[in-house]
């Protein structure tokens, strides 16, 4: 599943010209022709995609930090290159999702591929080699986190998070 994830992000990247960090998601999410707004979605709320008759919008939650606000675009993108044909809406919850009778739906599963897809497209392998070698980063720490986070435009803890699942700590 993860392959496939990583492989897509990978191609738009490759199809749109794009080589270098940060990654312009907005700018992705509008040639994708989707566009992007921020609205008042109260607290708890980091996003929404709206698939309505074609047109397709991405809410984002203003009021939360610059690189949370990127990594919830992604993340609504990922649910529109990967589950369209399930749903018309989605929303993107701060809370975490817990195990219930809902969770039998795959709504769990697919909260984990869009969070991949975002995760790949904002931090994509090639990148974070490319940019490390770039900034002389030898190997990882916390400072060398800081500097790679910086250079994408995302969390430490998604960095953390990217590098930890691509096993390159080095």
């Amino acid at each position: 599943m993860y392959n496939r994830i990583e492989n897509l992000a990978t191609s738009i990247l490759k199809e749109l010209n794009i080589d270098q960090a940060p990654i312009p998601i907005k700018e992705i999410a509008r040639k994708k022709n989707i566009e992007i707004k921020p609205y008042d979605l109260g607290d708890g709320v980091s996003g929404v995609l709206l698939l309505d008759n074609g047109k397709s919008v991405i809410g984002y939650n203003p009021v939360e930090s610059v690189v949370r606000q990127r990594f919830t675009i992604a993340h609504e993108l990922g649910h529109f290159v990967l589950h369209q044909k399930y749903s018309e809406l989605f929303i993107d919850k701060e809370k975490p999702l817990f195990r219930n009778q809902e969770s039998s739906t795959g709504e769990h599963k697919r909260e984990k591929e869009a969070n991949a897809f975002a995760a790949a497209i904002l931090m994509p392998q090639f990148l974070i080699f490319q940019e490390a070698t770039k900034i002389g980063i030898k190997f990882i720490d916390e400072a060398a986190i800081k500097k790679l986070a910086k250079a994408f435009n995302v969390s430490q803890q998604a960095m953390t998070i990217r590098l930890t699942k691509l096993n390159l700590f080095w």
